[in-house]
């Protein structure tokens, strides 16, 4: 058994910002990060604030972006080094149906660039595989989008 002690947990949320193009297919949003590596919009929860509200506001932040929160997508879990310190991190991606195309990126936050990307080519593009994993069943998880002008 084991008697290190436990290292300390660092919980973020984030979000699977998606809208349709005028054909109806869907689009993704990719924030290019700080390490060079395009990924989902994320970050840390401020104390009390719940994973939904945290993600929300990561999204605006990192993106300029707004929508309807959607369910929850799925969980990670991996380990980043801060100072040479092991720092367990965990975090909860929902997903997001953004209200307009519109996103800017936020230089203040580390991100050089935002951009709608289609499905397979955000596949390809995602630098982190355990991200690549939580848009896989995000995809899964769209809605189909409405015909324009048509009601069935």
């Amino acid at each position: 058994m084991s008697h290190e002690p436990r290292r300390p947990v660092r919980r973020a949320a984030g979000c699977v910002v998606y809208r349709y193009d005028g054909a109806g297919a869907p689009l993704v949003l990719l924030i290019h990060d700080k390490y060079g590596r395009w990924t989902l919009p994320k970050g840390h929860l401020k104390a009390g604030e719940s994973e939904q509200a945290a993600a929300v506001r990561e999204v605006r932040e990192e993106t300029g972006a707004g929508g309807e929160l959607g369910p929850l997508v799925g969980r990670i879990a991996y380990v980043v080094m801060k100072n040479g310190v092991p720092h367990d991190k965990q975090v909860e991606f929902f997903l997001l149906h953004a209200s307009s195309a519109t996103a800017t990126p936020q230089d203040e936050e580390g991100i050089s660039a935002v951009d709608w990307f289609a499905p397979s080519q955000a596949l390809a593009l995602i630098g982190y595989p355990h991200v690549r994993d939580i848009l896989v069943r995000a995809l899964q998880m769209l809605p189909d989008a409405a015909p324009a002008g048509r009601s069935s």
